[in-house]
């Protein structure tokens, strides 16, 4: 059985400096004006609901309709929950994966 490694608080101190330096530089967004511009055109809390300017909200629907009325469904209860229009309430079907 092997012994547990033994870190040092200056061990620590070096490593923890060395991952603060890497996700520093790792979440540096070159494309920062590209990523704001696209946050001014649409609202998208998660990758499964985008809410354009114009009120039109798309849902990418990662399930396949098989007679289950999914479609039709889940747009309702999404524009019930958000006070939208239910005409401006699309689906879109996702990546199965």
């Amino acid at each position: 059985m092997t012994k547990p490694r033994v870190i040092t608080r200056g061990e620590f101190i070096r490593q923890t400096a060395a991952a603060g330096a890497g996700l520093v530089i790792g979440f540096h967004l070159p494309f920062k004006n590209q990523v704001l511009a696209a946050s001014k055109n649409s609202f998208a809390p998660n990758v499964w609901l985008t809410v354009a300017p114009d009120g039109l909200t798309t849902i990418i629907m990662h399930r396949c309709e098989m007679g289950q009325n999914i479609w039709t469904t889940l747009p309702l209860i999404v524009a019930e929950e958000m006070d939208a229009d239910w005409s401006k309430v699309k689906v879109r079907q996702g990546d199965l994966d």
